[in-house]
């Protein structure tokens, strides 16, 4: 696998949260949630990506496209949802006091204090934090990252998937060796 400073995500809605794989876990919290459960939300009304708990208005971008006919295009907060992402149900559920839309503003030094309780959620912050992004947003876009920041976001993503794997498999013998991963870090 090459860690490269090419750029993340394959849509605009990618974000850290998601590209090392915590999004999934954080919004199985908000559905797990005791007003959640009794409206019948599932985690995937605490996706952006889902018609069902987005913002109508700005489809969970939480931004506006405004086209300037001679200029360049300039990006602003939604007005609906005001940079929120989802639609005002879905930011009714609060976890710990919280809002789903709240946490996505998070840097990961403020979500790995949130979600101290979360063993699966702190690792992959941990890791964020260990390689120097720990100012970053957790829905902070992935086209705003430069290409060290986007390169740090791969090798973690890689190291947390890792752990994962690790922690779900034992070792295999793979003739005669032991089935682990070696890192060659050019320029770290």
């Amino acid at each position: 696998l090459e860690v490269d400073q090419s750029p993340i995500g394959k849509t605009p809605r990618s974000c850290p949260a998601t590209y090392v794989g915590i999004w999934t876990i954080i919004r199985e919290v908000f559905a797990s949630a005791p007003e959640s459960r009794e409206r019948g939300y599932t985690a995937s009304r605490f996706s952006f990506n889902k018609k069902e708990g987005c913002c109508p208005q700005c489809k969970g971008q939480g931004y506006q496209r405004v086209e300037m006919s001679f200029l360049s295009d300039v990006v602003v907060d939604c007005d609906e949802c005001n940079g929120m992402r989802f639609n005002p149900e879905t930011l009714e559920i609060k976890f710990k006091g919280l809002s789903v839309g709240d946490v996505l503003k998070m840097s990961v030094e403020e979500a790995i204090v949130f979600f101290e309780v979360h063993a699966a959620i702190r690792s992959s912050l941990q890791l964020l934090i260990d390689v120097g992004l720990g100012y970053l947003r957790l829905g902070q876009s992935s086209y705003t990252l430069s290409g060290g920041e986007a390169q740090r976001t791969k090798l973690v993503a890689e190291l947390a998937n890792n752990v994962r794997k690790g922690n779900q498999n034992k070792e295999r013998e793979i003739g005669g060796f032991k089935d682990k991963t070696l890192y060659i870090l050019d320029e770290p």
